[in-house]
């Protein structure tokens, strides 16, 4: 049986109303870099920075969730005093701590314990305090769970977005067993169940972590928790820094739904701190979470449309553009390249047209693109794909040299009275002269970019023309 360290269980879970002050809660951060607070709209507003909720409050125990309802008796820090009393599962933060804030002066902490614990030192591994508060909504063995709704002005773009970072005690002695906390984010409805017997949880349109990535102790994927020594929390675990988004209709008002608690017992403290949210100008195609497969099984990477591939002045390098598609975040595209080259049809003086149109291989390399952003993926090139690239150069200038021999030789055939012969000689000079033309207007030839990503798997092959210098 696990034993609580700090603060002694309580099974005590009365009503929250939205009643205190930001002026409350302001005086009481003097001395803690969270205070605890129970008024949901001064939470909302520490989270939203930006926009101004139009409404928010936070609930336990019904379904769908409702305001005040079987909740939590708060105690608030007192300022007035050196220790940090406070005892309530939300908070605000207003000094730098775990890479919050993200934007403005404070920040939202939403626990499933006791928001005062997040700023103390690590100095132990089971953190935590229990409300004892069952949540029967969610499903049988889920404690301490808390709902807040904030409610913002209409959207003023077609992206909704926040930034958070998931932390628990959990981490790591209990991942997969039978303690799953979680932090889940709804849009305009709200639907959270969790199965008893295989701890997973089921939350429809849940936006935090992405198509089959929930945020919990057991998460894994681009949301997966590590090791927070290095964060200043009193939490063993935490998720990288995220960014929830998801698509909003311009003009609509909305309402977030975000949603902790403990599942297995009321022991152990997760939380979540969360911070921006915001209606963000995005191309509308990144607007999304990560996912388990944060590229959907893809590479993640583009050509960029018009700026083609290029060879270095000493044909030492293929410098090929790409954006790396994913949505600003943690998660970069990883990819390794390979390229080949086949050059623009045109025939060889031997007439070898199978040669002529083989491809070589050009060059190999690597790249690591910021997520959001246009990069490059440099390769080096092989000896064979110089020699092919050259003699695509080269080529129509053999094609002329050979024409001019010809012509030399029809000369001599028309001294000699032979007309005939000397004409058709002449006529497949001027056929070398006009392919020569022709090719110098082509591209050099055609470079097929095969980019492979390492974190997927998944492979694409992209076409692209290699100009003729």
């Amino acid at each position: 049986m696990r034993v609580i360290a700090g603060r002694r269980k309580t099974t005590r879970g009365l009503v929250i109303v939205g009643v205190a002050t930001l002026s409350l809660v302001s005086a009481g951060m003097a001395a803690a870099v969270v205070s605890t607070t129970n008024d949901a709209l001064v939470f909302a507003t520490a989270v939203t920075d930006g926009i101004a909720p139009t409404g928010a409050a936070f609930s336990v125990n019904e379904n769908p969730p409702a305001p005040a309802v079987d909740a939590y008796e708060c105690v608030l820090d007192d300022p007035a005093t050196v220790a940090d009393e406070g005892l309530c599962p939300t908070g605000v933060g207003n000094t730098p701590l775990a890479g919050f804030p993200t934007a403005g002066a404070t920040y939202g902490v939403l626990t499933s314990g006791n928001a005062a614990y997040a700023d103390d030192p690590n100095t132990a591994g089971n953190t935590g305090f229990g409300w004892g508060v069952p949540g029967t909504p969610i499903g049988e063995g889920v404690f301490d769970y808390q709902v807040v709704t904030i409610t913002l002005p209409a959207a003023t773009t077609s992206c909704l977005a926040f930034d958070f970072r998931f932390m628990s005690d959990e981490y790591p002695e209990f991942v997969n067993t039978n303690y799953n906390d979680a932090f889940i984010a709804q849009l305009n409805a709200w639907s959270v169940a969790a199965d008893p017997a295989t701890q997973t949880v089921n939350a429809p349109g849940n936006f935090a972590g992405g198509a089959g990535d929930v945020i919990s102790v057991d998460g894994g994927g681009p949301s997966a928790m590590a090791d927070a020594a290095a964060l200043g929390i009193t939490y063993d675990g935490a998720t990288p820094l995220l960014t929830a988004r998801t698509p909003v209709a311009p003009g609509s008002v909305n309402t977030v739904y975000l949603t902790i608690f403990d599942q297995g017992d009321s022991i152990y403290d997760s939380a979540a701190f969360v911070d921006n949210m915001r209606y963000e100008n995005i191309d509308p195609k990144k607007c999304k979470s990560l996912s388990l497969d944060p590229f959907d099984g893809t590479t993640g990477i583009n050509l960029v449309a018009g700026n083609q591939p290029k060879l270095s002045g000493n044909l030492s390098k293929l410098i090929v553009p790409a954006e790396c598609n994913l949505p600003p975040g943690p998660i970069s595209c990883n990819v390794s390249a390979a390229a080949a080259f086949t050059p623009t049809a045109g025939r060889t003086t031997t007439q070898d047209r199978t040669a002529l149109l083989a491809s070589t291989p050009l060059a190999t390399g690597a790249a690591n693109i910021a997520p959001s952003t246009v990069g490059k993926i440099t390769m080096k090139t092989t000896k064979a794909g110089i020699k092919a690239v050259k003699a695509a150069i080269k080529k129509p200038a053999k094609l002329r040299a050979t024409a001019k021999q010809l012509i030399t030789k029809a000369k001599k055939l028309r001294a000699q009275g032979q007309i005939a012969k000397a004409k058709k000689l002449e006529k497949k000079a001027a056929a070398l002269i006009k392919r020569a033309k022709a090719l110098q207007k082509k591209p050099l030839g055609v470079v097929k970019i095969t980019v492979t990503n390492g974190a997927n798997g998944v492979s694409q092959t992209f076409k692209a023309f290699l100009k003729r210098p």
